[in-house]
Formats: structure tokens, sequence, C-alpha cells
């Protein structure tokens, strides 16, 4: 009892803490056209009221906006934010289709659909694009937060297999390669064609030569679950659609892939792998950013990511090439879609208190334009993000950021959040960096020819109050069952078809319940798309 009234103590004062921040951070001295908005941002980023962007923002509008801050962890456990005092807005809010339907609906976040006579460039989305428009609506047909919209192309396919081709060049030099495999120096470039089976006797051969030295080297890397770099492609070599949600579209159809006997063929033989030594413990306790520490010095044998450029210090990228989809015994290849959606709800909610709703939203209007959303997402030309002079009237990047990384520099000085970068904008205003081209092209050649037929990504879906309801009881506990069954099955020992079939059977009405609720809001989806187009 007394660690409880000490824990809600401490909560309490948290609490106050925060409200008493965010109201001194209001004062503003009563001047027009002033607003305070709460962002989630962590220290190492650029404090937002010093970022030119916002200056220019405020220069052109006559608005001024104060940001105050919560780091990711402060934020994720405020339980309700919509309560803080003295905001007007929340800046990445994160908030679930649940939440923002929840705020929404008691009145406490402000329904932006009834504001569009301030949103001229917001309104002309709408309008123009049905999809945007139905992925952000409520159960009650409104529109309660500002999206995210960055169309690239990439996150369909988040993962790309490299390989350290000087350590294959060592064991060719030694004769040392793995009986069968007949590859030579001049088959080590981007797109190296080879199947799972001589891919893991590589992979044998690197731990047991450990090339890195003082048992530093790990065969093969990836971090588990993750949006990226994670393990779905090894899966799809089998031959199945898989992505990180194990949940896809094959011919129009929601489906788990947890269901075919080829994922539990899978998993099986990745545990094989990982009882060999050539996945570590570490692909399924890593953090992204642990992950890219790793890789500086050179030591993956392989490893999924979608560039190698962030993950491979400049001095040993030379060191890698692209290899393609593993082929099967058949000699077929298979990559899965991811669901990571480009069109992105609630990074942005006003709440009902704000005294100038029209006022904010005409200001959070200028986030859409083109020049502003190249900025948000990047940083700002004064930065350094961007040349100062235009090309053919596009934006164009800055590649150079000095010693940083391009991901290094971006985190520091780009706010990210509420943007609209469409195929469009990137044909008429602003010009991709090159890195991103690279990606890119490398997907159209290397792995989205294998995209497993029929499939499909899961849009943003609008699902109905009891639908939201339903899932958000289902959702999340069979989402974390499955990836304690496989993670458990992968590190135990060998999984056995038993321990599978008794994760299908215990969640079996949970698995039924979300992909039939899943097929009804997407078969909604596609009617709305389709007559909206008519």
């Amino acid at each position: 009892m007394k660690k409880a009234i000490i824990g809600i103590s401490v909560a309490v004062i948290w609490f106050v803490c925060v409200i008493a921040f965010a109201v001194a951070a209001a004062d503003t001295s009563g001047a027009a056209h002033q607003f305070t908005v709460l962002t989630v941002k962590e220290d190492a980023v650029m404090n937002y009221n010093s970022m030119p962007v916002f200056k220019e923002l405020a220069e052109e509008t006559g608005i001024e906006v104060n940001w105050t801050y919560n780091t990711s962890a402060q934020y994720s456990n405020n339980i309700d934010p919509v309560a803080i005092k003295g905001i007007d807005a929340i800046y990445h809010s994160g908030f679930s289709n649940l939440k923002l339907y929840d705020y929404g609906r008691r009145g406490r976040i402000v329904a932006i659909d009834q504001y569009l006579t301030s949103m001229p460039n917001f309104s002309k989305i709408l309008n123009e694009r049905p999809d945007i428009k139905e992925a952000l609506k409520s159960p009650d047909g409104h529109i309660y937060s500002l999206p995210r919209v960055e169309e690239m192309g990439l996150k369909a396919y988040p993962n790309i297999l490299y390989l350290n081709k000087a350590w294959v060049e060592q064991l060719i030099d030694a004769n040392e390669l793995p009986a069968g495999v007949t590859l030579t120096k001049d088959d080590l470039k981007d797109g190296l064609d080879i199947s799972r089976k001589d891919f893991k006797a590589i992979l044998e051969k690197f731990n047991e030569k450990d090339f890195a030295g003082g048992g530093k080297t790990v065969p093969l890397a990836f971090v588990s679950g993750n949006w990226q770099g994670n393990e779905s492609d090894l899966i799809a070599s089998f031959g199945i659609p898989e992505n990180r949600e194990h949940k896809t579209i094959v011919d129009g159809k929601v489906t788990f892939t947890i269901e075919d006997e080829k994922w539990f063929e899978a998993v099986r033989e990745i545990s094989d792998w990982y009882q060999r030594g050539l996945i570590r413990s570490s692909a399924f306790t890593q953090t992204d950013n642990e992950f890219l520490a790793r890789g500086q010095d050179g030591r993956y044998g392989a490893f999924y990511w979608w560039e190698k450029d962030t993950v491979i210090a400049k001095d040993k990228r030379d060191d890698y090439i692209i290899v393609l989809p593993l082929k099967d015994d058949d000699g077929n290849r298979y990559v899965g879609v991811s669901n990571e959606l480009e069109v992105e709800k609630g990074e942005c909610v006003i709440l009902s208190s704000c005294a100038d709703k029209e006022g904010l939203l005409s200001y959070f209007d200028k986030f859409f334009e083109p020049e502003y959303s190249a900025q948000l997402n990047y940083g700002s030309i004064k930065s350094g993000a961007f040349l100062s002079e235009k090309v053919n009237g596009k934006l164009i990047p800055n590649d150079d950021h000095g010693a940083q990384s391009a991901d290094d520099f971006r985190m520091k000085n780009a706010p990210y959040g509420v943007v609209y970068l469409t195929q469009e904008v990137w044909e008429s205003s602003v010009e991709m960096e090159s890195r991103a081209k690279l990606r890119l092209e490398n997907l159209e050649e290397y792995v989205k020819p294998y995209t497993y037929e029929g499939v499909t990504s899961i849009p943003n879906l609008n699902y109905t109050q009891d639908e939201l309801n339903t899932l958000n009881t289902y959702e999340i506990s069979l989402s974390n069952n499955i990836a304690s069954w496989f993670t458990k099955a992968i590190t135990d020992g060998t999984p056995t078809r038993d321990s599978w079939q008794n994760l299908l059977s215990t969640n079996r009405t949970s698995i039924n319940t979300v992909l039939e609720l899943n097929q009804r809001a997407y078969d909604r989806y596609v009617e709305a798309v389709e007559t909206a187009q008519d």
C-alpha cells in the first residue's frame, strides 16, 4: 500500500509540474495571435522556438506560437495530455484511432473539418485526394487531427539484405567457401543471386572464422519487429507474404500469415539459425539505435535495413553489397509488403479550449505548402538542409552535412510532423535527397519485382465505434501473444507443431474477430474511394 501511495504521489507531482510549466510557457503578455503548443521532442533536437522555419512562419502569418515540450518518456506517462492547462494544441500527439474519436466525440479536441474555410491548403487536399479524406475520418465522419503525408514509395519495402563481400572475398582467397557454394569475386556486386541454403552456409563460415575478431562477429543482424530492418523478408523467403504485423491483404482478402504452414516452417528454420549462432539474442532485444551503433565497426556479416549508409561507417561501406531476396529450394523469391502508412493520422490535434481555433488552424494550414513541408521534414534552408537557390523552381537538398550523417543532421534540425510531400510535390517543387533516390532505385531493381503476387498494404482504415472498441479488446493482446510466442519459439529451442497449433487455437477468437473487422473496414474503404473517384 505504501508503494502504491508513493507511486501515485510521484505521478501527481510530475503532472502538476507539467501543468505549471505549460501555464508558465503560455504567459505571452496577452498579445493577439499567440498560441502555446505542446510537442513531443527529445533533448537533442533543436529548440522549436529557435528553428528558422518557425520564425519564417511567424513573419508570414503574423501568428506567434510558443512551443513547450515533453520528451517521449514524459508524454507516454501522461494518461490525459489533453487535460494540460494553458496549451492550445498538441503536436506529435500520436493519438490512436480510438483515442482521436473518444476525445473528439466528447468535445475535447476540435473537429477540424468544421473549420476548412480557414484552411485552403488542407481543404484542397481533401477535395483532390478522396483516399486521404477517407483515411482521416473518425466513425462519426469528422476529422479530428492533421496528418503527416510523405509519399515516396519506400515504406512498403522496409528491408534490403546486405552482405559483407570483403569477408566472402577472404573465404574465396583462402579457398574456404562452403561446399556447394560456387561464388567468384566477379559475382560480388549489388544484386547478388544466392539461395537461402547457400546464404546460411556462408553465415556459418563467418561465425566460424570470427572475421570481426574478439567474438564480436554477428553473422546476421536485424531488429526484430522494428518497422524497418526486421526479419520479415527472411520469413517471406519461405513463400509467404510476411510483414512485421503478420497481417496483409492478398487478392483483396485480409490475411494472417501466422496461419500458414510455411510460416511455422520459417520459424522452425530461423530457430535453427539462432541455435547455430548465426543470429544473436540482440536481434530480439536491441533498439534500432543500438543496432546502428553496433554496425559502425563492420562487425555484421549480413544485415537487413533499407540502406547501408546509416548502418556502416564510411570507410567500410564499400565492403557491403545488396543481395537479392533469397531463393527458396525451388528457385523462387518472395517479399511481402509492409503496412507502414504514408498517410499518418494523429500528428496534430487542436484543443477545444483554444480561444482562436480559426487562427491556429490557418497557421497549421501553411505546413501543407511544399516549401514549408520540405523544411519541416528535413531542416530549414537557413540551417543548411537545402541549397539557398532553387533549380528550375525546385528546392534542392544539401547532401553535405560535414562530419554529421544525414540522419543526425535531420534529427537535430527538423521538427517532422505535419507535412504534405506527395509524388506531385516531388515532381514540381522539391527534389528528393540523393539517398532517397538511391533507395528507390535499389528497391525497383532488387526488391519490388519479387513482391508476392496479389499482395497490397492495409490502408488507413475507418472503423465504426463498435469496431474500434472491439479491436481495442482483441488486437493488442493478439499482437503481444504472437510476438511472445515468436521470440520464445526461436530462442528457447526448436518450436514444435503442437506449440504453434496451440498459439492459433488459444487466439482463435481474436484472430477471427480482427480479420472480420478489418475486412469489413477494408471493403468500405475500397467502396468509398471508388465512389469518390467516379
